[in-house]
């Protein structure tokens, strides 16, 4: 999934950036209720997890749409359905979504710039 990611080499390490989100998580929510692992397909085994109660998605359509379809793989092998609950993505003045490739590319933006 990796290879389709502008300034790839860029992006900071799972290393990294499991460590970065471990210590968000510890901060702000009980890190024994989250798991955190490489998802490396587009159901990222969610379509096989047994113990799988929720999954936290962003507004994009087609990430929606694979929740949903994840969802029916859950069906399909016998599991129950997860919540989907969709994210809404923090947006800059030009109305685009803040992402980590346009920041990446050099965009910097202030708090004050950006819309919740």
């Amino acid at each position: 999934m990796l290879e389709y990611k502008s300034d790839r080499k860029l992006i900071q390490s799972y290393d990294e950036r499991y460590a970065e989100l471990t210590k968000f998580i510890q901060s702000e929510f009980d890190i024994e209720r989250s798991s955190i692992f490489p998802i490396e397909t587009t159901e990222g085994g969610a379509d096989k997890m047994k113990d799988l109660d929720a999954l936290i998605v962003s507004d994009e359509i087609g990430v929606v749409q694979n929740a949903f379809d994840i969802n029916q793989m859950r069906i399909d092998n016998n599991l129950k359905r997860f919540h989907i609950i969709v994210v809404p993505r923090v947006r800059t003045k030009d109305g685009r979504p803040l992402s980590s490739s346009r920041l990446r590319r050099g965009e910097i933006y202030h708090e004050d710039e950006l819309i919740y």
